[in-house]
C-alpha cells in the first residue's frame, strides 16, 4: 500500500479550499484554544487592562470629568502626595492596615484553636463569628454607630446613668482610631477563623500523639507543632488581610463623619481617621479631580503589588528551606 506524500511545491498547486482544509486540521487543537479563550481574553481586557492603563494615562494628566479634557500635568499629581493631607493619608491607612492585621489574625488563631477542640455548639460558634463577615459593612457600621454617636448615643447614655461627662467621640482622634480599629477587627476577623481552622484540621493527628508520647504540653504542641505547620496559612491571611486593609472604605466613612453621613466630612477629626481608598473617592467625587484620584490609585496598587510580591517570596524560600 503506497502513500502519495504531497511536497510544498505540488502543495502550493492545489485548490485553495484544499490547503485551507489541511492546514485546519493540522491547527486544529490551536484554533480550538483560541476560541475557548478569546471570550475570556476580550473580557480580562476589557475591565482589568484597559482600565489599568486608562488609569496611569489620567494620573499623568488633570482631569475634571466627561465634560472636560485631559490636560498633561506630568508627575504634578504624584508630587501632590508628598504635601498635606496626602502623607498622613498614607500613615493612617498603613497603621489601620498593620494594627487591624496584626489583632485580627491574633484573635482568629487562638479562636480558631479554641473551635478545633471538641466542644459542644462547635458549629453554632463558627456560624456566629462567621456571620459579620457576611453582614453588609455599610450597614453594620451605621449599627455602631449609634453607640458612639453624640446625639443620644449608647455610650453617651451609659455615661449619664454613671453621672460623668458626655464625651463627643466623633470630636477625639484616639477614641475614633479605637473604634475604627475594634469595629474592622470584630467584623473581619471570621474569614481568618475558618482559614485556620481548615488548615488546622488538615494536621494529621499523629503528629500530636507522638509529640505528647514525648512528653510535650498543650503550649508545646502550641509552639513547636501547630504555628510551624501553619506558617503557608498565616502569610496567606497576611497577603489577603494586607489587601482588605488598604481597602477599608465604608467603616471610615460612615462612622467619623460626624453624624453628618457626607464624605466631605469623614475621615475626622482633623483627618486623623482618613485612608487612602476615602481620599481617592474624595478627589474623584467631591473635588473633582480624577488625575489626583487616579495617583492614589495606582500608587495603592503600586503598595500592595510590593507587599504581595514580598510575602510570596518570603513563603517560597520557606518550602525550599522545609524541602
Amino acid at each position: 500500500m503506497s502513500t502519495s506524500i504531497v511536497r510544498p511545491s505540488e502543495a502550493s498547486d492545489l485548490p485553495f479550499r484544499e490547503r485551507f482544509a489541511r492546514w485546519r486540521r493540522r491547527h486544529r487543537e490551536p484554533i480550538e484554544a483560541w476560541l475557548i479563550l478569546t471570550p475570556i481574553l476580550l473580557y480580562y481586557s476589557t475591565f482589568f487592562i484597559f482600565p489599568v492603563v486608562a488609569n496611569i494615562f489620567v494620573s499623568f494628566s488633570r482631569w475634571a470629568g466627561v465634560y472636560d479634557r485631559p490636560s498633561w500635568v506630568g508627575l504634578g499629581n504624584y508630587r501632590a502626595y508628598l504635601k498635606s493631607p496626602y502623607p498622613l493619608t498614607l500613615f493612617n491607612t498603613v497603621f489601620f492596615t498593620i494594627v487591624i492585621l496584626a489583632l485580627q489574625t491574633t484573635v482568629a488563631f487562638f479562636i480558631a484553636v479554641l473551635l478545633n477542640e471538641q466542644v459542644f455548639g462547635r458549629g453554632l460558634y463558627r456560624a456566629l463569628w462567621y456571620i459579620p463577615t457576611l453582614t453588609s459593612a455599610a450597614i453594620t457600621a451605621q449599627v455602631f454607630f449609634v453607640f458612639i454617636s453624640p446625639y443620644a448615643g449608647v455610650l453617651n447614655a451609659v455615661l449619664e446613668a454613671l453621672k460623668r461627662p458626655v464625651v463627643i467621640w466623633t470630636l477625639e482622634p484616639g477614641w475614633m482610631r479605637f473604634f475604627v480599629v475594634g469595629f474592622s477587627v470584630w467584623r473581619g476577623v471570621g474569614t481568618p477563623v475558618v482559614l485556620f481552622l481548615a488548615a488546622l484540621q488538615g494536621i494529621h493527628p499523629e503528629i500530636y500523639e507522638a509529640a505528647m508520647v514525648d512528653g510535650a504540653d498543650y503550649w508545646r504542641l502550641l509552639r513547636y507543632i501547630t504555628v510551624p505547620l501553619l506558617r503557608p496559612m498565616v502569610i496567606f491571611i497576611l497577603i489577603t488581610g494586607t489587601i482588605a486593609g488598604f481597602q477599608i472604605f465604608e467603616t471610615v466613612m460612615l462612622m467619623t463623619a460626624g453624624g453628618q453621613y457626607s464624605v466631605a466630612s469623614s475621615g475626622g477629626p482633623r483627618n486623623m481617621t482618613n485612608v487612602l481608598l476615602l481620599q481617592i473617592y474624595k478627589d474623584a467625587f467631591v473635588s473633582q479631580n480624577l488625575g489626583r484620584a487616579a495617583a492614589g490609585s495606582t500608587i495603592a496598587g503600586l503598595i500592595l503589588l510590593w507587599f504581595t510580591t514580598t510575602n510570596m517570596r518570603i513563603m517560597g524560600r520557606g518550602q525550599v528551606e522545609k524541602a
